[in-house]
């Protein structure tokens, strides 16, 4: 499959929109409605703190659009760091909280949005 430049450009500004989209769903969702996504109050701190990682993303990816083959490290990183959060949302869920499907969301779009990015990530510059 060619990699297209495009196609990670389009994904890198779909990533800083839903990321954060992301971002003000996790952390100004008022306290009450936590125990609805099936978190209990002490739990919640993950959430919020998930907030803050989707803040970070959404402003690495937009820096990373300005050059995508020399910022070629924050795309690499955000596969890595993508895949270790879906597995840690997939044993937080199955472990601790045993409820609720808002981990499990997030899980499965990280993951599709993960492996899309890592099938469409240009070849790194040659010198």
């Amino acid at each position: 499959m060619p990699k297209n430049p495009v196609c990670i450009k389009v994904l890198l500004w779909i990533g800083v929109a839903l990321f954060l989209l992301w971002f003000l769903g996790s952390t100004i969702v008022p306290e009450r409605i936590l125990p609805a996504l099936g978190f209990s109050e002490h739990n919640g701190f993950i959430t919020r703190m998930y907030g803050i990682f989707q803040l970070s993303w959404a402003i690495l990816f937009f820096f990373a659009l300005k050059d995508v083959e020399k910022n070629l490290a924050i795309i690499n990183t955000a596969i890595i760091t993508g895949a270790v959060v879906v597995v840690f949302f997939v044993v937080y869920q199955f472990a601790v909280i045993k409820s609720g499907w808002y981990l499990l969301l997030n899980a499965a779009l990280l993951s599709v949005y993960t492996v899309l990015l890592f099938l469409c990530k240009p070849r790194p510059v040659r010198p």
